[in-house]
């Protein structure tokens, strides 16, 4: 008869292998799609740049460029325009203050300098003559007062004579009464004459205080009209060299237009272009260093220029203690300027990456060294050398710090030999 065939069960360690094998399926399925997931790119290594964050002093410096120049420096310009008639000295040479430089000439000129003499002199004898009629009538007034003091003494001893003679009855009473009556008429006239004295002094003293400060105002015009003609003979207003003297004989200047320089070469300056990213952090006597020649000088931050051009800004710079030797105008010099004082915290050493990431984001490398995974940070001050990181790296961290052209839009690196 038929019997029933039981079936046998699996043994456990076959049924462990079988969920063993099953989870590494799905294990290896899944990192198949979180790689898929993942914007990889492969980078040989030995085109890979690589740098630690370290733990150190940050020296908050920036790098600068400046070029020598002359501390003071003075501008000659035309005062009043015309032809170059003929040039006293050549470009470089060393001048002394008031050194004829070049002489212009200026037919038009000359002729409304002749004009303007004639008038102010015209204006002057006017004046002149003024003031001596005033002086005259002066003359005339004093004058007239002794005659009227001169006329009352004579009338007073008539009077006093006549006066006896007529109580004597040796002259007659209308004869007395004319001379008394003339003695009363011009002791009126002296006294209307002594206030018409005053009234005239006053009135002299006034015009001629007026008549002076004109006088004055006219030989300033005066001066100023000859000394115009004086300015086409183009002078050096200060001792030092001739750096430059743009004029040709038989050239036509215009009023104002600049003709040279003259640079004080006793004393320089350097003049520095900073980039923008510093303007808020640029301040008058901050220090800046610098190697000549093998030996280290410094500089002192003098003036600061607030316009910015093309991303920089100028400052200048004095010696700040020795200054160096033999320098040349426009000579070139690399400076650090010291913004702050030295702090320890976190250094990433600068590279490419800075101008593709501004400083936000790094790829940082794993412990193998095989992959670098995009990690956002915090920086903050930055020098020639390193940038400070506030937040996000360790010390010991490991990223790429080679340019990340292609890399802008991946999460990872993978590095391949």
């Amino acid at each position: 008869m038929d019997r029933v065939i039981e079936k046998k069960k699996r043994p456990l360690w076959q049924w462990a292998l079988l969920f063993l094998a099953l989870s590494a399926a799905a294990f290896w399925v899944y990192g198949l799609l979180s790689d898929a997931s993942i914007r990889t790119f492969r980078l040989p290594s030995q085109q890979t740049s690589i740098a630690s964050v370290s733990y150190g002093a940050f020296e908050d410096v920036t790098p600068i460029r400046g070029s020598i120049q002359p501390l003071n420096s003075v501008y000659l310009d035309a005062v009043d325009g015309g032809v170059v008639e003929e040039v006293l000295v050549e470009e470089g040479s060393f001048v002394v203050a008031g050194q004829p430089l070049l002489q212009l000439s200026n037919t038009d000129l000359r002729l409304n300098v002749a004009r303007n003499d004639t008038s102010i002199t015209e204006q002057l004898n006017n004046l002149s003559n003024i003031s001596n009629g005033l002086e005259t009538t002066k003359l005339n007034t004093d004058r007239q007062v002794i005659e009227i003091e001169y006329r009352i003494i004579v009338l007073e001893r008539q009077e006093q004579r006549l006066q006896q003679l007529a109580s004597d009855s040796l002259v007659s009473k209308e004869q007395y009464e004319s001379v008394v009556d003339e003695l009363t008429y011009q002791r009126k006239l002296l006294a209307n004459t002594r206030s018409r004295q005053v009234l005239e002094d006053r009135i002299r003293k006034d015009r001629m205080e007026q008549i002076a400060l004109q006088v004055t105002k006219l030989e300033e015009n005066l001066e100023l009209s000859q000394s115009s003609f004086e300015n086409l003979l183009v002078r050096a207003p200060i001792s030092g060299q001739l750096t430059s003297l743009s004029v040709e004989v038989g050239e036509n200047k215009t009023r104002g237009q600049r003709l040279g320089q003259i640079d004080v070469i006793e004393q320089f300056k350097i003049v520095a272009q900073v980039d923008e990213y510093y303007v808020t952090r640029v301040a008058n006597d901050q220090s800046a260093r610098f190697v000549l020649a093998g030996q280290q000088y410094q500089a002192r931050v003098i003036k600061i220029y607030p316009e910015i051009t093309d991303g920089t800004f100028t400052i200048d710079l004095v010696f700040d203690g020795v200054s160096p030797e033999n320098i040349r105008r426009g000579q070139t010099l690399q400076l650090d300027l010291t913004l702050g004082s030295s702090v320890e915290s976190l250094l990433l050493p600068l590279g490419s990456y800075i101008q593709d990431t501004g400083g936000n984001w790094v790829f940082v490398l794993d412990s193998d060294g095989n992959f670098a995974s995009r990690r956002n940070i915090r920086t903050g001050r930055r020098n020639n050398r390193f940038i400070e990181v506030v937040d996000g790296l360790s010390q010991g961290d490991r990223i790429i710090t080679s340019s990340y052209s292609q890399l802008m839009e991946m999460d990872r690196v993978q590095l391949n030999e």
